[in-house]
């Protein structure tokens, strides 16, 4: 009796897995854009949490699951080195992208955003310290502007990272 318990529980995941996979939406597959490998060019702004700097590095993003997209870069310059670890996602039931960012200096942002032809558009929303993130695809590769606002609502640059599509 276990065994056909185990094998009706297995089959019914399989049969999950596979409708999952049949309802890949539309939205999901605009991630599309963002798979491959990257060289990187960040330019991090002067700000009262930061003194500007500039680094250079690699960044692989490759599909998870045929849902998420999931991101790690590793950047060095004059500060050290910078990693970063990302998942881009698209959630049906929200009808919004999210990305969900940690990094090497302890920092982890949840953003959510839409996409608009080339431009993705990702903000938190936090009482006193919001984050923007413009990233802008073009032909090989991308620009994302990071951006934060205190209470007053006004957004300043926080960094810059050009990408273009390593060979």
């Amino acid at each position: 009796m276990k065994g056909h318990i185990t094998v009706l529980l297995i089959a019914g995941l399989l049969g999950i897995s596979s409708i999952a996979a049949a309802q890949t939406t539309p939205d999901q597959k605009k991630l599309d854009v963002m798979v491959g490998k990257w060289s990187i060019e960040v330019d991090t702004k002067a700000t009262p949490l930061s003194p500007a700097s500039k680094a250079s590095g690699t960044e692989e993003c490759q599909w998870f699951a045929n849902r998420h997209v999931v991101c790690r870069s590793e950047a060095k310059g004059s500060a050290g080195t910078y990693s970063q670890m990302r998942t881009l996602s698209y959630l049906p039931a929200r009808k919004q992208y999210v990305a969900y960012t940690v990094d090497s200096l302890g920092s982890a942002v949840v953003a959510y955003g839409q996409v608009n032809g080339d431009v993705w558009t990702f903000t938190t929303d936090q009482p006193a310290f919001n984050i923007r993130l413009t990233l802008t695809s073009t032909a090989g590769g991308y620009t994302a502007l990071a951006e934060f606002a205190g209470a007053d609502g006004k957004y300043l640059p926080l960094s810059e990272v050009k990408a273009t599509r390593a060979k």
